[in-house]
């Protein structure tokens, strides 16, 4: 309920925002305040992160430690729009499915400097509560490019699925989620 509030005002004004065609400086959604909260949840419950590691067929299952959970999100899905590299590079796009009851806000850049390529949130339009996080990322890793596709779902899991590249050829996938589950 506290997160509910905490967003709704954001989310209002970034609607507002969106819709406007004044020159005033972009406002975008607030994500590494919502990663906060979530993490600040996690944080307060006695529960466990559970890892879940898949590739080439093979599965392994751990605990992660919640410090190291954290830093693995903000990393991964965590992007401060209020950066100077980040504010004015990304063109936002709102849209509302009025059927299904979503809102859906999201973000794209043509900056090859910037890892995270699209991120979109998917919103309950009668609780403006969200419901999901996904996020592209690409980066080099020595001669190999990784790319990521990341899900961040409210309340319960991330997962990340990471394909490595060497000279446009795929070498593997990986598919790695974080399970905790609040309230599930």
């Amino acid at each position: 309920m506290m997160l509910i509030r905490r967003f709704t005002f954001p989310l209002l004004m970034l609607f507002f925002t969106a819709c406007s065609n004044s020159t005033e400086e972009k406002n975008h959604f607030p994500i590494n305040a919502f990663l906060e909260e979530e993490l600040a949840q996690i944080d307060s419950f006695p529960i466990a992160i559970i890892h879940t590691r898949e590739t080439n067929e093979k599965t392994d299952t751990s605990l992660v430690d919640k410090k190291d959970f954290r830093a693995l999100a903000m990393q991964m899905v965590g992007i401060d729009f209020q950066e100077k590299k980040h504010k004015n590079n990304y063109e936002e796009l709102v849209l509302e499915d009025v059927q299904l009851g979503n809102i859906s806000i999201g973000y794209t850049t043509e900056d090859r400097d910037l890892p995270i390529r699209k991120i979109e949130l998917n919103i309950d339009a009668k609780t403006n509560k969200i419901k999901s996080i996904f996020a592209e990322r690409q980066e080099k890793e020595g001669e190999k490019t990784l790319i990521r596709k990341i899900l961040w779902t409210s309340a319960t899991e991330l997962m990340v699925n990471t394909s490595y590249y060497k000279e446009g050829q795929l070498l593997n996938n990986l598919t790695e989620r974080y399970n905790w589950a609040i309230g599930n």
